[in-house]
């Protein structure tokens, strides 16, 4: 468990990975208490079948990154955690392990921010589609032997894939619901429609007819647009899934291309 610092090494999955994280997850939630929400196995090693670096990746959802100011001198006072100094706004890194055997990286996020619900996102994508899985699988182990020791651009190289995963998944898993709402919608707007031509010419101005009149106006109104704006919502939603994809296919043919290169060298 650990590895050196800028160094690529790939292991098959340990179920003991698992064990590592559990155990970790209850000091951090010590430190932590009420100023975490939620603590989040993620990377490569919570996903089972995936090779990964021996290093363990947590993800702590917090209210605001300002919090961790409550918390941090918790790690300072601990030998074996360190702060990364230089962290971006989005994030606050903290590593535990020396520089040869770094065995943790803790990722302490904002729970609204776009990181936190892409890195969930992406890796609740590897645990559910096989194929991303695959095809991930083949892009890590080609850039470990390409980068065995610059960790920086073995993880860089990662980043389009990556993005253009998230950016084909998330329209793929929207468009169902947007579906559901649009057909609903169109049943009420004919539904109303019905309604409003069923009612007899001369019934329509009787009192016991009106409020039957008037709603079924609203569920015309309400059915037709709901139903035209939902159309549009998956039109926009099918054309960025499709470039997302089209961009997806392009990198798993370059992935393949590399696979098919190393096959010819070791014949």
């Amino acid at each position: 468990m650990g590895l050196k610092v800028g160094e690529v090494k790939l292991e098959k999955h340990n179920p003991r990975w698992q064990y590592m994280f559990a155990k970790e997850l209850e000091e951090l939630w010590e430190y932590f208490g009420d100023e975490a929400i939620r603590i989040s196995h993620i990377g490569s090693t919570a996903v089972e079948g995936l090779e990964a670096k021996p290093i363990i990746d947590i993800a702590v959802a917090v209210r605001n990154l300002e919090d961790f100011d409550k918390v941090s001198h918790k790690f300072t006072s601990n030998p074996e955690y360190s702060i990364k100094e230089d962290f971006d706004n989005d994030e606050i890194l903290i590593r535990k392990g020396g520089k040869l055997n770094r065995q943790f990286y803790i990722h302490v996020m904002d729970i609204d921010s776009v990181r936190y619900k892409n890195t969930i996102f992406f890796r609740d994508i590897l645990l559910h589609n096989k194929q991303v899985l695959n095809d991930y699988r083949n892009l890590k182990h080609i850039l470990a032997k390409k980068y065995p020791h610059e960790r920086k651009k073995y993880t860089s190289n990662k980043a389009d894939f990556i993005e253009t995963t998230l950016d084909m998944m998330r329209p793929k898993t929207t468009m169902p619901m947007i579906a559901v709402i649009a057909v609903v919608s169109l049943i009420t707007a004919v539904i109303s429609l019905f309604v409003r031509f069923s009612i007899p010419l001369d019934a329509q101005r009787a009192d016991t007819f009106m409020m039957h009149l008037y709603l079924s106006r609203i569920g015309i109104c309400f059915g037709g647009v709901i139903f035209i704006m939902t159309t549009l919502a998956l039109i926009v939603l099918g054309c960025r899934y499709a470039k997302a994809k089209e961009h997806y296919s392009e990198i798993v043919a370059k992935i393949n291309k590399e696979i098919a290169k190393e096959s010819k060298k070791k014949q």
